[in-house]
């Protein structure tokens, strides 16, 4: 089995997360509200990470904030460690999210959070790794080892997963939520899981045929963006890393609104802008934006509920979600899967090993070097 045919195991598997693995992260999270009264009094929680760990953190985020009711604020690992620690306290709490703990950075915000007294607690699921020790603790997300080196799916999902199930928790600690209402959040989740796996039987023919027709050597297209606001712009920031991992194929992410600011002025017939929309607070303006792709002479892909009708108006393809109509806070989940099909099935069209490091193993040495072996700074050397 090649690396990249693992990657769509992990797409296929990934939804078990949230079907089966739930009832393990509630108990850890109980665990942790019992042993840190902190958690109870916490005015501000944090959530850093890099590149899919710190999209887990923007998709969560809404979540998160309308559950708990309190300030929740994501930055990439860097912003964090370097910059915005300054407003971390006591009663703050501070969630370092990353699948293999190994990532400098992100262990450097762990010791920033406790330079600054806050609770650092650790989302991984190497509970020997460097982030587990540096943190006050840990969720641990139960995965199986992945084979090789893979674009990650299943590791994005635990860590929403686990983000989502600490604020369910959380928020039944803090009178937030009842008891009852934990368990609908948890069960819910659930049903999302189920609409995940249908997601991947029901995408994947009909976006092979669209690689078929459109990617590979002189065929149209030459370029994404992918386009999503609120929750889902993490889910456009995911699309574009698995679309960069698995077959080097060159994209940008953007904001809905900043498209018609930005790359409106660049986009052209090889231009395919991909719309991640579900039935939310952006969708109006989704719509009138599609508008001006068809202008400039793009194709416009949406990501959408299988019955919206509206927008097969503008769209030249449309990519379903079955079943009934997500909540918005809970639809990164779901509206990934579309695009870690795509991704999988441009790589094999490309014919492309996953992050080139089967060809270049001197960039897999300098990417691990940059990312695990980075130097970890002390706040006090910091502020000299």
């Amino acid at each position: 089995m090649s690396r990249i045919t693992h990657m769509f195991e992990e797409v296929k598997e990934q939804a078990d997360l949230l079907t089966q693995g739930a009832k393990d992260i509630e108990q850890q999270v109980k665990d942790l509200v019992a042993k840190y009264p902190t958690l109870k009094k916490t005015n501000k929680i944090f959530i850093v990470g890099c590149g899919d760990s710190y999209y887990a953190g923007i998709a969560c985020q809404q979540l998160l904030y309308k559950y708990l009711g309190i300030s929740v604020e994501v930055y990439q690992a860097l912003e964090f460690s370097r910059y915005a620690y300054e407003t971390c306290d006591e009663n703050s709490v501070v969630l370092a999210v990353s699948n293999s703990g190994m990532v400098a950075r992100t262990v450097e915000c762990a010791l920033r959070a406790k330079e600054m007294g806050a609770l650092a607690l650790g989302i991984t699921s190497n509970k020997q790794s460097p982030l587990a020790q540096m943190s006050r603790d840990i969720i641990e997300i139960k995965i199986p080892p992945v084979v090789g080196l893979v674009p990650g799916t299943r590791s994005y999902a635990g860590s929403m997963v686990s983000l989502a199930i600490f604020g369910f928790v959380l928020a039944e600690a803090l009178g937030r939520i009842s008891e009852a209402g934990k368990e609908e959040a948890l069960a819910y989740l659930g049903k999302v899981g189920t609409i995940m796996r249908d997601t991947v039987e029901n995408n994947f023919d009909q976006i092979s045929k669209y690689v078929n027709e459109y990617v590979g050597p002189g065929k149209e297209v030459s370029i994404y963006h992918v386009l999503g606001s609120g929750p889902n712009y993490a889910t456009a920031q995911f699309g574009t890393m698995k679309l960069l991992e698995a077959a080097g194929f060159e994209s940008i992410p953007q904001g809905i609104e900043e498209w018609a600011h930005s790359q409106y002025f660049v986009t052209h017939k090889g231009s395919h802008v991909i719309f991640i929309l579900p039935k939310g607070r952006a969708y109006d303006r989704a719509l009138e934006v599609m508008q001006a792709v068809k202008v400039v002479d793009g194709k416009v892909i949406v990501i959408a509920e299988e019955d919206d009708e509206e927008v097969k108006k503008y769209a030249n393809f449309v990519w379903t979600i079955k079943g009934e109509s997500i909540r918005e806070e809970f639809t990164p989940f779901v509206y990934a899967v579309p695009l870690e099909i795509l991704s999988f099935l441009m790589a094999k069209a490309l014919n492309k090993n996953p992050m080139d490091f089967d060809e270049k193993p001197w960039k897999k040495a300098e990417n691990f070097r940059q990312i695990f072996k980075s130097n970890i700074v002390s706040m006090e050397k910091l502020e000299q």
